[in-house]
């Protein structure tokens, strides 16, 4: 007589499990399901030593998995940006918003990353202000002083007058590219990338009031830092505060790493045109 209260018991307490089980089984995150994200796995990490940039942005890194940092951002509080879909995605933008002298201050988060591992591959943050009567040079002044802060000073006039042999007053930035020295590896990306901000013959790097080297090229200006002889570079990038559409330009830092750029480059699908003999 006892059995069937037995199987019975038996047969509730395996349920009650099973529903145990199911409830702890962690449901996929929101950006797990977002188009242009979820073809990456946010576990997938690239391997290897110094597979990572030292210098981060909001703690996030080169080499990092794009996914995954997208998801960290996102649960401090990030505003996600719509993102293009299947394949063709190759970036994610994410916002965080904080009052600021009587307005809103955004600080916007682009993490760059490759189409097929989903590793980043550059990290910009563009910080501007939404009212027209706070101007640019008040949030350029404040993210300056938090960069120095955070990275240490940039790139002297007198570090750049020393590597270039040069005693005059600026230094001229097609000088400054021939006197680079970088690691072998990277030799050739960090030359392309200085040549990519001589937007005009005329660029060159002057000193500003605290004698750092503030690059003037086109209406950019610049403060440079670089890590392991020009292996990492970060730039702080504005417009003039006095020119037109500062504002909208917003005060800009970029992150590159050229060594795990490199390493990232590696882990993309070898293209072999298919060649078919009928």
């Amino acid at each position: 007589m006892k059995l069937p209260w037995l199987r019975r018991f038996m047969f509730v307490s395996s349920v009650s499990f099973a529903c145990f089980s199911l409830a702890q089984v962690p449901s996929p995150h929101v950006l797990e399901h977002t188009t242009g994200l979820k073809r990456f796995d946010a576990s997938h990490r690239l391997s290897g030593a110094d597979s990572r940039s030292t210098v981060d942005i909001k703690q996030m890194h080169i080499g990092d998995n794009a996914l995954a940092s997208a998801i960290s951002l996102y649960d401090q509080g990030a505003k996600l940006h719509h993102i293009a879909g299947s394949s063709r995605s190759d970036k994610v933008r994410l916002s965080f918003y904080q009052p600021y002298q009587n307005s809103r201050l955004e600080q916007r988060l682009a993490l760059h990353f490759n189409k097929f591992n989903g590793f980043v591959t550059q990290i910009n943050s563009v910080y501007t202000v939404e009212s027209a009567y706070v101007g640019i040079k008040d949030v350029l002044k404040d993210v300056l002083v938090s960069a120095v802060a955070k990275y240490g000073e940039p790139i002297s006039i007198a570090d750049a007058l020393k590597q270039t042999n040069l005693t005059q007053d600026d230094v001229p930035l097609s000088s400054f590219i021939k006197t680079l020295s970088p690691r072998e590896d990277v030799k050739n990306d960090v030359i392309a990338f200085f040549e990519e901000l001589r937007v005009s013959r005329s660029a060159k790097f002057v000193a500003d009031d605290a004698g750092r080297a503030l690059l003037h090229t086109g209406f950019n200006r610049c403060y440079v830092w670089q890590t392991d002889s020009y292996n990492e570079v970060l730039t702080l990038c504005f417009f003039p505060p006095n020119a037109a559409n500062s504002a909208n330009r917003g005060v800009e830092l970029q992150l590159v790493d050229f060594a795990v750029q490199k390493k990232i480059a590696a882990t993309e699908k070898i293209k072999n045109e298919l060649s078919l003999s009928l």
